[in-house]
């Protein structure tokens, strides 16, 4: 089975008692018990990793080279994870970035990330389900990925048509990335 990365920075160890009016009353072992549940149905298994230390958090990206994809909530780390950033760069598959408070209704120093750019995906403000939404995302993604992989099954249709053409309502930048997993950079549509 395919194997993604959960990957959750400083503090999210503490989620269910710290700040609950925030953040919530949902455990890191309940969203990771979810995030299992949901991607099982499609055949994928989860690595899961919360550290409060940004250097485990690069390891762990390192590490995980053969995992097909990442969910990542990178926390505060999102404003100066300047490593944490190289790394996941570097990470060969899709990813989908997760924050449990809208961090753009926020204090303004959270509304810039170094992170965001490179997510295949950004939900933020949604809670804990957040964490299943990009779960559903990524499986969405890393289908897409498969299905342009194998290229057209039959006789050629008309053109924009195929496994690797948006379909209606595909068009929402979970395939529409370039690179390895990344959305297009700022000023892309």
């Amino acid at each position: 089975m395919a194997e993604i990365l959960l990957l959750n920075g400083p503090n999210l160890g503490q989620l269910g008692t710290r700040r609950p009016e925030m953040y919530g009353t949902t455990t890191l072992a309940e969203i990771e018990r979810d995030v299992r549940k949901t991607v099982a149905e499609s055949g994928h298994t989860v690595r899961c990793l919360q550290d409060e230390s940004e250097a485990a958090l690069v390891r762990a990206v390192h590490a995980a080279a053969d995992c097909v994809g990442a969910i990542v909530n990178p926390g505060a780390l999102m404003i100066a994870g300047w490593s944490l950033r190289d790394a996941l760069e570097s990470f060969p598959g899709p990813w989908m970035e997760v924050h449990l408070s809208n961090v753009f209704a926020r204090e303004p120093f959270r509304h810039n990330s170094v992170i965001s750019p490179l997510a295949s995906g950004v939900l933020c403000g949604l809670g804990a389900y957040g964490y299943q939404l990009a779960a559903l995302g990524l499986v969405h993604r890393l289908a897409q990925d498969a299905a342009r992989s194998a290229g057209p099954a039959g006789p050629p249709g008309p053109a924009g048509s195929g496994p690797g053409a948006p379909g209606p309502g595909h068009g929402h930048g979970l395939g529409t990335g370039s690179g390895a997993g990344r959305a297009p950079g700022p000023g892309a549509t």
